[in-house]
């Protein structure tokens, strides 16, 4: 009686401990992957300087605004570079395929405004010694960018770069996690497109989320020139 009581014990503390498990990230479809090995990523090298190309199936999911604690579990799959989902008008419309997890996949995306990213990333051997940055190309419209859970800065629209040199090791695998907000450029706008009158309508963003190519840098330490500006004149 004593051992048939014990195995019910361990049968019960297994569910207890794997359960949880099972619901950290959705299951993908047979034959599709989330390949994050930098290896086999696309590269582009110069003699100074190398990048690469970190798109392809993320980890995602819908997010309140006000968070600012990575989550643990409830992950699904999206593809980067994507506007999220749920818009679809005369001008775009989704084309994106994405691996909803269980908690989430009745919810409609049409109104989000929130989500959060992630992945794993390897920065190579041959980096020791470089300037290590996150470039997003086309950011709509604000990113807050961790490395292992701890807060490293924040990209902006319409694109930019976030050092992360101090938060990575040569040679090391990190958890990369973005929390991504779409931002409009007003909260309240007068539209034309239906009456002859202006009316006021609620903001939004066309398109939302990581919607250009995101790069791991690797770029020498020291001085450099950033942030360019060219004013030109009209009166010559």
């Amino acid at each position: 009686m004593r051992r048939q009581s014990l195995l019910l014990f361990m049968i019960a503390l297994l569910v207890v401990i794997v359960r949880p498990c099972q619901d950290v990230v959705a299951e993908l479809p047979r034959g599709v992957k989330a390949v994050w090995d930098v290896e086999k990523a696309y590269r582009e090298s110069t003699a100074t300087r190398e990048r690469i190309c970190i798109n392809g199936l993320w980890r995602w999911q819908p997010a309140d605004e006000d968070t600012n604690t990575v989550p643990a579990d409830r992950w699904g799959y999206f593809k980067v570079p994507g506007s999220w989902p749920g818009t679809t008008d005369y001008m775009q419309k989704d084309c994106q395929t994405i691996h909803a997890h269980p908690s989430w996949k009745n919810k409609s995306l049409r109104s989000i405004t929130a989500a959060w990213y992630q992945r794993h990333i390897t920065v190579p051997d041959e980096w020791v010694g470089r300037r290590v940055t996150i470039s997003a190309e086309y950011l709509n419209s604000y990113a807050t960018v961790y490395v292992d859970g701890r807060n490293i800065g924040d990209i902006v629209f319409p694109d930019g770069k976030l050092d992360i040199t101090a938060a990575c090791r040569p040679g090391a695998t990190h958890v990369l996690s973005m929390f991504v907000v779409a931002m409009p450029l007003k909260g309240v706008m007068l539209s034309y497109n239906d009456t002859n009158a202006a009316r006021q309508v609620k903001g939004s963003v066309a398109r939302r989320g990581l919607c250009g190519d995101v790069y791991l840098v690797g770029t020498p330490m020291g001085a450099r020139i950033a942030d360019v500006k060219v004013d030109t004149s009209v009166r010559k």
